[in-house]
């Protein structure tokens, strides 16, 4: 089926384009193109010939013409379901644009009605209650100012009777001082001195009359002045009153005139408010009835897409290809691929993702092999793909910066038989008795493996690197089990023992480099946390792919808290437990990216799934051939 894998998914707001690129779909593409240029040239070479075309050769030209017509008729299915899904989003797209639209105009109908209800009922009342307050605080003010007025007149006349008494009494006691005067001179001027004496007789009494009126108007003056100064005292507060209050009549007749002008102000403020308000209610409805419109057009088209799309390709949830983003980084985790299937697997993942592209991806294994990157180089070169890294935890442990330049060998030893298998090139090695002692098996022309017996029976397997350095021996019991497996790094210590028993592992012991232990694990899941957590993988531009009951990968996903918009899970027999995956995907709606291992697992997703999904094929089984329908009819 013709699907976009390359591209990046369109955003509901971009139409899809009409027809899918030729290069979409290469392998179909090139099915099709090989069938119909191997019919022309059957067709050609038979013309040439001229000789008569069989019954069978016929009916072999009938079925390729089928099986192009199969993948036309897919390519062209797919194409209509992706143009329908693309134009189902986009009015989708424009439904949500329109409903957010409307619901800004219902919120701005809902603000302008309230402000219009709340500018209406708005009125002078509090502003007159303020005046009327202001008016006859400075109506009291201008009453008491009256008084006080009144109080400074009364004050003011009896200061002037008070002054004008004052004086009368300085004159009459300037008058009594003349008379003293008079008095003394008419005294002095007498040469007579008997004279002189009868007239201060005679003046006698007058002169003590005088200082006794002298005496009486400086008592009077004296308290003249203080009552004019006391007086003077209470003008003077007076007039500070009076001061005050006029200051304060003035900030009322202030205040009232400010009260006046925005009374004035408000009340066109509210005229021309309320009309604005109305215009832009009116603009406003006339905006939603026409929103109204447009989203019912709109709902109609979706209903109508909708229920094309159910009849015609019974579900109403596409499932598209797998967005691959070029600018991040893709790691392909396996715990285990020593079996054909899980390697195919792996391979299929690791082949679908740099045929997509274009750059070598990462694998990320905690498997045991000794010739990990030999089989993995291979595979790529045989497949003509970008050779992957290798990320290993069995590598790294094994790793040493000064590794032993001793290499396996095969001594001579007169005593031993030795025979080669021809097919396999393996070594026989027995005692003169003819009782086999070990085996040696080869990688590549080099020795992988010697295997130790006694009394018939395997004790001991000692595995080798490219470079013929120890890299893990295994010892069995007496039962032909494996007792336990040690792994040594290249400088010859050792770095892991596996123990186990009947065949399952249940202790891995860690070594430092002094040979002493330092870890413990009852189960490899603990190591491999262990090692995840010392390389700490980068995962903010990188996306993880593996199988979704893959040890490795689930514990990667659970050590980084990887999110889901970060991974790509494959899930494997899908048309046998289809409804597990679909139970699967209705659990965990956050994923959204899927491997499946053959056409018909998609398929069946497609049938059964009940929203949206990518799902891309990795193509480890299927032989890519598609049948053509009972009817061609969409």
């Amino acid at each position: 089926m013709l699907r976009k894998i390359d591209e990046k998914p369109e955003q509901p707001s971009t139409p899809a384009p009409d027809s899918p690129k030729k290069d979409e779909n290469p392998k179909q593409n090139a099915t099709a193109q090989s069938n119909s240029d191997t019919t022309a040239v059957v067709e050609s070479d038979r013309k040439e010939e001229n000789l008569p075309v069989s019954v069978h050769d016929k009916r072999l030209n009938i079925e390729e013409q089928m099986n192009g017509l199969s993948h036309q008729y897919a390519q062209l299915r797919n194409d209509l379901k992706t143009n329908l899904f693309t134009e189902k989003d986009d009015f989708e797209t424009k439904k949500e644009t329109l409903d957010k639209y409307l619901r800004t105009l219902k919120r701005d109908e809902k603000e302008s009605n309230d402000k219009l209800a709340d500018t209406k009922a708005q009125n002078d009342d509090a502003a007159k209650e303020h005046l009327a307050s202001v008016n006859a605080d400075r109506k009291e003010q201008e009453e008491n100012l009256a008084k006080l007025q009144s109080q400074l007149n009364e004050l003011n006349s009896t200061i002037n009777t008070k002054t004008a008494k004052l004086e009368s009494l300085q004159s009459d006691l300037a008058k009594n001082e003349q008379s003293e005067a008079d008095m003394s001179t008419s005294i002095k001027e007498e040469k007579d001195l008997q004279k002189m004496l009868s007239l201060m007789e005679d003046q006698k009494n007058s002169i003590n009359t005088l200082y006794d009126q002298r005496k009486d108007l400086k008592s009077q003056i004296n308290n003249a002045q203080e009552d004019i100064t006391k007086l003077n005292g209470d003008a003077d507060e007076l007039n500070t009153n009076i001061s005050k209050v006029n200051n304060q009549i003035n900030d009322f007749k202030q205040k009232a005139h400010e009260i006046e002008d925005k009374m004035k102000s408000d009340h066109n403020y509210r005229i021309e408010t309320i009309a604005g308000l109305e215009r832009h209610i009116q603009s406003l409805g006339e905006e939603h009835s026409k929103i109204d419109g447009e989203l019912g057009e709109i709902n109609d088209n979706i209903s109508y897409i909708g229920k094309y799309i159910k009849d015609v390709f019974h579900s109403a949830y596409l499932v598209r290809d797998v967005y691959l983003n070029k600018d991040k980084e893709y790691y392909v985790a396996a715990d285990d691929f020593n079996s054909d299937a899980a390697k195919n697997d792996l391979f299929g993942m690791v082949n679908y993702l740099e045929t997509k592209l274009q750059k070598p991806v990462t694998i990320v294994s905690s498997f045991y092999s000794n010739h990990i990157h030999e089989i993995i180089d291979t595979k790529a070169k045989k497949d003509h793909l970008a050779i992957p890294n290798v990320v290993n935890l069995f590598d790294q442990l094994q790793t040493s910066p000064n590794p032993t330049d001793k290499k396996v060998t095969i001594p001579e030893n007169d005593s031993w038989v030795t025979r080669t298998d021809v097919e396999s090139q393996d070594t026989f090695i027995y005692d003169q008795k003819q009782t086999l002692l070990m085996t040696v098996e080869y990688f590549d022309k080099l020795i992988d493996r010697i295997n130790y017996y006694k009394n018939e029976q395997i004790v001991k397997t000692n595995i080798y690197n490219g470079d013929g350095q120890l890299s893990s021996t295994q010892n069995f019991n007496k039962n032909n089990e494996l007792a336990d497996q040690n792994f040594y790094r290249t400088d010859g210590s050792i770095v892991l023992t596996v123990i186990f028993e009947k065949n399952n592992a249940i202790s891995y012991q860690l070594f430092d480099k002094n040979g002493l232990l330092e870890h413990d694990f009852n189960e490899k899941s603990e190591l491999i946390t262990w090692w995840l957590k010392s390389i700490s993988p980068n995962t903010e531009n990188s996306v993880f792919v593996g199988n979704n009951s893959d040890l490795l990968y689930q514990l990667i996903m659970n050590v980084n808290s990887i999110s889901s918009d970060n991974t790509i899970r494959l899930l494997q027999d899908v048309v046998k437990n289809i409804d597990a995956v679909i139970d699967l995907l209705d659990k965990n709606s956050d994923i959204k990216d899927i491997f499946v291992q053959t056409d018909d697992d998609l398929h069946e997703i497609e049938n059964k799934t009940n929203r949206d999904i990518s799902v891309s094929v990795i193509n480890t089984t299927s032989n890519g051939m598609l049948s053509l329908p009972e009817s061609l009819k969409i």
